[in-house]
């Protein structure tokens, strides 16, 4: 009896975990696939230092601006305060971001350590993509058409 109940248990349990539901959106990168302003995959973003801002962050990318050039970051899973981040900072050892590095968030505007005694979330960077702020989002693009 138990060896049928058992056996009865993993296959609905297998069943329950084998589909995705059919509406679940892209992660990552492809979320931004046949979008314009997705560019090509770089190896790294050199100068960290001068990284001017970020902005359109989800729970696993954000786009660094450095300069006049943005670069659409990736990383591994789910950053779960990267969509409210008040702050981010990079934690690489080269000076140049690329896989393998950290972003490391903040969603408090005092700083990386708050009352609530979390500080930063470290995130894993997966890619590093360009990514062209002035090209149409696919919603822009339907709009004009």
């Amino acid at each position: 009896m138990r060896l049928a109940l058992l056996a009865t248990t993993s296959v609905l349990l297998a069943a329950c975990a084998s589909q995705a539901p059919a509406d679940a959106k892209p992660k990552g990168v492809a979320q931004f696939a046949g979008d314009a302003r997705l560019g090509e995959e770089v190896r790294n973003v050199c100068f960290t230092s001068t990284i001017s801002g970020f902005h359109d962050a989800t729970d696993d990318t954000v786009v660094i601006s450095k300069g006049s050039k943005d670069y659409l970051i990736e990383v591994h899973g789910s950053c779960f305060n990267l969509d409210h981040a008040q702050q981010l900072a990079v934690d690489s050892t080269t000076g140049c971001l690329s896989k393998g590095d950290y972003i490391i968030t903040s969603d408090s505007i005092a700083g990386f350590h708050d009352d609530t005694g979390f500080g930063g979330q470290r995130c894993m960077v997966k890619s590093v993509h360009e990514w062209d702020g002035k090209a149409k989002a696919p919603a822009d693009a339907e709009e004009s058409e």
